[in-house]
């Protein structure tokens, strides 16, 4: 568990990323060109689904952070984009 995580994910697949400590915001950066769909309350996200934050191409999204940490980010794409994860306070 960290306050920031690196990734690349996998076509359609769900990945989890666990940001510990207590921080305002969660950011989400996409390094690819595919959207990436997320959530933060440990749901689980589908592609273009309901109830999902998105993170367009080349872009980045911020989601408030409830509570304190650790947080559960679930993200999610069609493509096979690179991520990062940062906690911001």
């Amino acid at each position: 568990m960290a306050s920031r995580e690196h990734g690349t994910l996998v076509a359609t697949t769900v990945s989890t990323v666990e940001i510990t400590g207590n921080h305002e915001n969660l950011v989400v950066v996409n390094h690819g060109t595919d959207a990436i769909y997320f959530t933060v309350d440990g749901s689980t996200p589908t592609v273009a689904g309901d109830d999902t934050f998105v993170c367009l191409g080349g872009g980045y999204a911020n989601a408030e952070a409830r509570g304190s940490g650790p947080y559960s980010v679930k993200l999610i794409s069609a493509g096979t984009p690179a991520f990062s994860v940062l906690g911001e306070s």
